[in-house]
């Protein structure tokens, strides 16, 4: 994206935060990486090097001497397994120039949430120096809020605010995919490559019966597929 464009994004965003416009939003890989509201925890995190991103919010890592599977904690991208899904190669392609093999990381753990998930992926926010991974991806648009079982963790109101600033903007995903949906207790669902023009920000709101049920379904679906891309 052009230099300049990634500045107005930032600036909006920095604006929507509320937070100060002497804050130097940076850019990371084509992401942006302001997020100044959300600093790694107090505590020291595991430092970790990336071996492989396997897609948007799932990556390889080397971490106290053993190989470890790590899912983004509290976000989702779209699949690229078992059925792509639109804007699924985008958002692996961000989270590889955000952190490219051979990167070292910091893992945080989240005391109100699981260590692990179903598949013993380890469910932690990852730092690239002082950014947030995490909340990165979903200010950019290439990730939305994904709080399973309805349990917010200590990023889910910034989460909250980046991803409505983004959907507003029709960034990323939002505006390429016409049947994202904005359902933060549910897993995302962006459907296939969109084949007209992208629905505005108050769209990708909106909320039926109809299409909340479908969107569980789809949603259902998806964790199905996970158990195979888990194992991948």
């Amino acid at each position: 994206m052009p230099g300049r464009w990634r500045t107005a994004v930032a600036g909006a965003a920095i604006a929507m935060l509320g937070l100060s416009a002497a804050i130097a939003p940076t850019v990371l890989g084509g992401v942006v990486a302001l997020l100044p509201e959300a600093p790694a925890p107090a505590a020291a995190g595991q430092v970790a090097t990336v071996r492989r991103v396997v897609d948007g919010d799932t990556i390889d890592v080397r971490v106290g001497g053993a190989n470890r599977r790590v899912r983004l904690l509290q976000v989702d991208t779209p699949e690229v397994f078992f059925g792509a899904e639109c804007y699924g190669a985008q958002a692996s392609a961000a989270t590889k120039r955000l952190l490219p093999v051979g990167t070292a990381v910091s893992l945080y753990e989240d005391p109100a949430l699981d260590r692990t998930d179903a598949y013993g992926r380890l469910l932690r926010y990852v730092f690239r120096g002082t950014t947030n991974v995490n909340v990165s991806l979903v200010a950019s648009g290439y990730a939305a809020p994904y709080f399973y079982r309805g349990e917010r963790g200590r990023y889910a109101a910034g989460l909250e605010r980046v991803a409505r600033a983004a959907i507003a903007a029709r960034r990323g995903l939002w505006g390429a995919c016409p049947q994202a949906l904005y359902d933060p207790d549910r897993a995302l669902d962006t459907g296939p490559a969109p084949t007209g023009a992208a629905p505005g920000g108050d769209a990708a709101l909106a909320r039926s019966d109809g299409a909340a049920a479908a969107h569980r379904l789809a949603s259902a679906a998806r964790e199905q597929r996970l158990r195979a891309t888990a194992a991948a």
